[in-house]
């Protein structure tokens, strides 16, 4: 496959990501009933991406694969939630604010859900250019709503704006190196993909489960806040079933 291709098409979901995360440059923070709603929201999208990853992995390489990656994403992202304040203050001699544990969780989760699909963009360049064009282009299109999904939560728990548009930004950034690894090593790359999806998987459902959602059940009306969520999920689905019908 040619290179020049594969890079550009990395590039493009690149831009859709960080242009999505630049939609957050505006916000000032978010609080109460509009808080809830965002991160509920945003749960259902993670809810429902990390259930597709499972599948996808399970299709891919069977029980063994999806349930152990699935397994360590859970197990990894508990011992990371549990150290990363005892970490945090050893090293700055200060307790780490919980707030700000919850973002770089849910920063971590995106980050590594976007590897995958970096894989994906160079496993379809590998096959041909038009397909390659193809996954590129349609990834693209659901990474401009996803960057904006990892930059406002980030925002709500209170990370400037910058700060939160440099994080979604990044997201895509590390799809973008992942594509460009896919390109170099693809054979390697190609047998880890189907435990990278299981691993992601734990990782988002460990993040959604055990700190988005009771946040904004705590924060918002549960009616609201349930209804909230399976507009998400049911966004996410909507749009996999609109990319499935175009590959």
């Amino acid at each position: 496959m040619p290179f020049s291709d594969l890079f550009l098409g990395a590039l493009l979901a690149f831009a859709a990501t960080a242009a999505g995360a630049a939609l957050v440059l505006p916000i000032k923070g978010m609080k109460g009933a509009l808080f809830a709603l965002l991160i509920s929201f945003s749960g259902g999208v993670m809810a429902f991406s990390a259930l597709e990853m499972l599948l996808q992995s399970h299709a891919a390489s069977g029980n063994i694969t999806a349930l152990a990656g699935l397994a360590l994403g859970l197990c990894a992202f508990f011992v990371l939630d549990r150290i990363m304040p005892h970490a945090h203050a050893f090293v700055s001699r200060a307790p780490m604010e919980r707030h700000k544990k919850k973002a770089a969780l849910l920063a971590g989760t995106i980050t590594l859900h976007n590897i995958p699909e970096g894989f994906a963009i160079a496993s379809a360049f590998a096959a041909s250019p038009s397909l390659g064009w193809l996954v590129a282009a349609t990834i693209a299109i659901q990474d401009f709503p996803e960057g904006l999904i990892v930059s406002a939560p980030l925002s709500a728990y209170g990370m400037g704006a910058r700060r939160s548009f440099f994080w979604g930004a990044f997201s895509g950034f590390v799809e973008f190196l992942a594509a460009i690894a896919g390109f170099l090593f693809l054979s390697t790359v190609s047998a880890a993909t189907p435990f990278a999806l299981a691993f992601s998987a734990g990782a988002m459902a460990f993040v959604t489960f055990s700190e988005l959602m009771p946040d904004a059940l705590r924060a918002g009306d549960k009616a609201r806040v349930a209804l909230t969520f399976l507009a998400g999920a049911a966004l996410a689905c909507a749009l996999s079933l609109l990319l499935a019908v175009k590959q």
